[in-house]
């Protein structure tokens, strides 16, 4: 099970490189033109799922204590409003590092691992317990769902966009 989630890190790795090349070529600022939604702009949501995976990774801190873990990225503890960058560049730099991070800690992953638990605490402040092969797996997951909401918007401003092939990593 282990080649499934290093598929999925390098895929993720990828695609959101694309899909930064995608927003970069864009004509228009599509990064912040507002949007009906419950993210107001493409920033936002980028944004989001940028904070959720770092709040994740923390998260498998229970399970093991991966090398990862030393990176600055957890030095600066993220909240679900924090701001990750105020333009474009800055926070495709910050994406890339943290896709880096998502390879290396399935690289480093044990088939042991993954039937461990991850402990957490939800937004209601009550303790969650999940197996990590789930948490991984809605990690990824999570990413999918919200590449699907910014290419919702890069389609109604007419930039073409076609990141979504998990195939093409072979």
């Amino acid at each position: 099970m282990i080649e499934v989630f290093q598929y999925y890190s390098k895929y993720n790795q990828l695609v959101n490189a694309e899909m930064m090349k995608v927003i970069e070529g864009a004509k228009d600022d599509v990064f912040d033109a507002p949007v009906d939604g419950y993210f107001k702009n493409i920033k936002e949501i980028l944004d989001h799922i940028y904070i959720v995976d770092v709040m994740g990774l923390v998260s498998f801190k229970t399970v093991k204590e991966y090398s990862i873990f030393k990176d600055s990225v957890f030095k600066t503890p993220l909240d679900r409003n924090s701001l990750i960058s105020s333009d474009f560049a800055s926070f495709r730099k910050n994406r890339e590092h943290l896709d880096a991070l998502f390879v290396q800690l399935t690289d480093e992953i044990r088939e042991a691992d993954l039937s461990k638990y991850v402990t957490r605490t939800n937004r209601q402040g009550e303790k969650q317990e999940k197996l990590f092969w789930k948490t991984l797996m809605h990690t990824f997951n999570h990413q999918t769902h919200h590449r699907g909401e910014v290419s919702q918007i890069l389609d109604q401003c007419k930039v073409e966009n076609d990141y979504s092939s998990m195939i093409r990593i072979e």
